[in-house]
């Protein structure tokens, strides 16, 4: 009988010890961060800036894999059907995941119990922009021409749901307008578009299309805080221009459920080294991206279940059915 009990006692003393060990050994193979979208996008860049330093501190090995398509719900099921032990990582943007359940009648996973928030990494206002070819300078007049013309005005989106996509839709309930949406899988295809006049305005993270506004190759309108953009420190808020609309963008990082708190740990305190680090914050800020990560996985938690009702109030008020 002792024997009985002194091996049930290692045995759950090993059980006991499993997440330990396993962070203690993490990693032991490359880590994989899946982008919902496209390469050459915000989230993109916010991925490989994060993996570029993510792995040393790590010890190991940090890559960047894009699966876009289907609204981002083909990175998320792959990564929610993915073996909980950190090395398959989500990119997810609170906005757009916050909005998913609102979006569809049956998801093929449920957020909240499959995916678990591991940190933030950026937060972003948004910039208006819009083709040269485009009559207006400012945003009064990009509205007025909206509706002189309307549903002749389309814009840019990562799909139905998507960040970008929603910032417009406030846009239209804040002004009225009546545009067009023109679903890309990804920002910086929609952003192709815009530069050849194929679709005349789009919302998105100021640093996909800052090398063509600073170039003269896109307007900027105006920006989504209620403080302008370092990085365009010329371009006006809404505000400014006696907008009530404020709108702003969250990155962070998630994995599957069933990873281990001692991985969950060990990455959200590593990802808040990383976004701390002066040059780090330096190269977001030029992007006009700020580093924002949370004091523990449970803060981010608690963020992205606000910002599930908070968007399911934005689609409802923008009459967005369930698909």
């Amino acid at each position: 009988m002792l024997r009985l009990i002194a091996a049930w006692v290692c045995l759950l003393a090993s059980l006991l010890a499993t997440p330990s060990a396993l962070a203690q050994g993490y990693p032991t193979r490359p880590v994989k961060i899946i982008v919902p979208y496209t390469a050459g996008g915000s989230s993109d860049f916010t991925a490989r800036a994060l993996a570029e330093k993510l792995g040393p501190l790590l010890g190991g090995q940090v890559l960047v894999e894009n699966k876009p398509g289907g609204n981002t719900l083909i990175a998320t099921e792959f990564v929610v059907k993915s073996a909980p032990d950190g090395y398959t990582l989500l990119l997810a943007g609170l906005t757009t995941y916050g909005a998913q359940p609102h979006l569809y009648k049956k998801l093929p996973y449920d957020l909240q119990k499959d995916l678990v928030p591991i940190n933030n990494a950026i937060i972003s206002p948004l910039v208006l922009s819009v083709h040269p070819g485009v009559p207006a300078k400012n945003v009064q007049e990009l509205v007025a021409h909206a509706k002189a013309n309307p549903g002749k005005v389309n814009f840019g989106s990562a799909g139905v749901g998507n960040t970008l996509h929603l910032a417009t839709e406030l846009f239209k309930l804040k002004t009225g307008v009546v545009i067009v949406d023109v679903p890309y899988k990804g920002a910086s295809q929609a952003v192709v578009d815009l530069l050849a006049g194929n679709i005349q305005m789009m919302f998105d993270l100021v640093q996909t299309p800052l090398q063509h506004i600073n170039a003269g190759k896109l307007r900027a309108l105006g920006t989504t805080w209620d403080k302008r953009a370092g990085a365009l420190p010329n371009v006006p808020t809404f505000v400014e221009q006696g907008f009530d609309y404020n709108f702003g963008a969250m990155i962070g990082i998630m994995g599957p459920a069933g990873l281990p708190k001692d991985i969950v740990n060990r990455l959200h305190a590593e990802m808040g080294k990383v976004m701390a680090m002066p040059d780090v914050r330096e190269a977001f800020g030029k992007q006009a991206m700020d580093p924002l990560t949370f004091a523990s996985p449970e803060a981010y938690a608690g963020q992205f279940r606000r910002d599930i009702e908070e968007m399911g109030k934005l689609v409802r008020a923008a009459g967005i059915q369930p698909q």
